[in-house]
C-alpha cells in the first residue's frame, strides 16, 4: 500500500517539475494616425454579372468565358491600383 502512494507522490512532483514558464506579453506600439485617402471611382465599380441561359452551346460557353475573363482582368487591375494606392506608389 506504502509502494502505490509513494509512487503516485512521485508522479506527481516529477509532473511539477517540467512546467513551463509563461512569461507576461509584451506591448506592441502603435503606428501614428491612420492616413484616409479617396480612391478614384474608377477603381471601385463592380463588373457585370453574366447570367447563364439554360440551354449553351459549346461556342457559347467559350463566349461566356472570354467575357467573364475579361470582367476578371479588369477587377484584377482595380485590386492593383488600389493596392499601390494603399502602398503610396501611385
Amino acid at each position: 500500500m506504502r509502494v502505490w502512494i509513494l509512487l503516485s507522490l512521485l508522479t506527481l512532483l516529477t509532473a511539477c517539475g517540467t512546467t513551463k514558464v509563461v512569461e507576461k506579453p509584451v506591448p506592441v506600439p502603435v503606428p501614428g494616425p491612420t492616413q484616409y485617402i479617396d480612391v478614384p471611382a474608377d477603381l471601385v465599380k463592380t463588373g457585370k454579372k453574366q447570367s447563364i441561359p439554360d440551354s449553351i452551346t459549346y461556342g457559347e460557353a467559350l463566349e461566356l468565358w472570354v467575357k467573364d475573363r475579361a470582367i476578371i482582368d479588369t477587377l484584377n487591375g482595380q485590386l492593383l491600383g488600389i493596392k499601390s494606392l494603399e502602398q503610396g506608389t501611385d
